[in-house]
């Protein structure tokens, strides 16, 4: 699905004068695959991951269960990464994650920092996890 909506750009990277015809075949996909996973080696399935969860939330039209659901889904692979490149790389940080939608997104807030960004919202902004999320909801 992600080669469908970016053909253009993966052809790319294939080696200059392949020139191709029609749509392109498995044949065509798989070099194309094996270059993105060696341009990204360490981090293509989590681009690939995030890539449908954006797919999937972008065509979200299902019941408020399914989008608490995804909203659980995609906070947890967000801390879970997070919390890998704090332990792995020594990297710190702390983001914001809610819903957009007024009237149906009431419950979707999330907040998250790793151990050192530990109070970051409270000491720089003065502001409590629930209330840096009302701030960031009423922004977006």
């Amino acid at each position: 699905m992600y080669f469908a909506k970016n053909t253009e750009c993966e052809l790319a990277r294939l080696p200059e004068g392949e020139l191709l015809t029609g749509t392109p075949t498995a044949d065509i996909r798989k070099p194309c695959f094996a270059l993105f996973k060696v341009e990204y080696k360490d981090t293509y399935s989590s681009i690939l991951e995030t890539w449908k969860e954006a797919r999937e939330i972008e065509n979200m039209g299902g019941t408020l269960a399914q989008w608490q659901q995804l909203f659980d889904k995609s906070k947890k692979n967000l801390n879970h990464m997070f919390t890998a490149l704090s332990k792995a790389h020594g990297f710190e940080g702390a983001y914001l994650l809610a819903g957009r939608v007024v009237n149906q997104d009431g419950g979707l807030g999330h907040v998250y920092m790793t151990p050192g960004a530990e109070k970051f919202f409270a000491e720089r902004c003065c502001a409590g996890d629930n209330e840096i999320i009302g701030h960031f909801k009423a922004h977006v």
